[in-house]
């Protein structure tokens, strides 16, 4: 009976054990998912800056991203502050319909526009663009970021598009 116990009492120490250790990697690994977005509309908004002159709005076509929950989306939308402008979470169908886009002309902003794929061992595919007017957007289909180091980094650019 008393070996019984025992081997119960160790039974119950193991799983104890095995439990703590799951919830502190857990928490160690936690992944800053929002970080891949910024990283690649850093990258975008860069590229091809005529698009970005006399500009007072940055749109963000969230609808797409799956990886993003609501509190993370606003996450992202509060980090695109930075860069002084009014930030819009809008679709290019509301921005016409806001009256902000006419004629295929985003007069006084830019539309990053991203698609992305379920992570998978933490890798994110996505496709983003930057969207001004018809003639002039510039983007990337299937771009590889890795989580890596705590930081997220873009290991494969992806096929470019230009407009």
């Amino acid at each position: 009976m008393k070996k019984n116990f025992i081997v119960r009492k160790i039974f119950v120490l193991f799983i104890l054990s095995i439990t703590v250790f799951t919830i502190a990697c857990t928490q160690s690994e936690k992944i800053d998912k929002v970080d891949a977005y910024t990283t690649v509309i850093d990258k975008l908004y860069e590229e091809d800056t005529a698009l970005n002159s006399n500009i007072k709005y940055i749109a963000i076509d969230t609808s797409l991203i799956v990886n993003l929950n609501n509190e993370e989306k606003k996450e992202l939308l509060k980090d695109l502050e930075k860069y002084g402008f009014t930030i819009l979470d809008m679709t290019i169908e509301e921005l016409k319909k806001e009256g902000y886009v006419k004629d295929l002309y985003f007069k006084k902003g830019i539309l990053f526009k991203i698609k992305d794929e379920p992570i998978k061992r933490n890798s994110i595919t996505m496709n983003i663009s930057k969207w001004r007017s018809g003639l002039g957007a510039i983007g990337y289909h299937d771009t590889v970021l890795k989580y890596k180091n705590g930081k997220w980094k873009i290991e494969k650019q992806g096929i470019a598009w230009i407009s």
